[in-house]
């Protein structure tokens, strides 16, 4: 296996790992985990002391954004960084003249 591949291997891995322990962090509350289409607000999206969680969803933001700009093509992540950036400031100006 070659380094590069093996590197992506372990953020899958390392995604993997975050998201079980996500789940598991949701289940320990007695809740089952988000459902993919809630409409409501689950009620752990507003839980400010359940660190485990906040910790997993920052590993877990971290691993799939680095694993989707490794494997995209440059362009697209210079393209994605730059919406982002638009909707950065157009929030900033709309808070701005409110």
């Amino acid at each position: 296996m070659s380094t590069n591949r093996a590197k992506l291997e372990a953020l899958l891995k390392l995604i993997n790992s975050a998201a079980q322990e996500a789940i598991a962090e949701y289940e320990k509350n007695g809740d089952d985990a988000p459902a993919i289409d809630a409409s409501v607000p689950h009620p752990l999206d507003n839980a400010t002391d359940n660190i485990a969680l906040r910790s997993a969803i920052r590993t877990l933001e971290g691993a799939c954004a680095q694993l989707c700009t490794t494997l995209a093509p440059p362009s697209h992540t210079a393209i994605n960084v730059r919406h982002d950036f638009l909707l950065l400031i157009l929030s900033v100006l709309t808070s701005i003249t409110q």
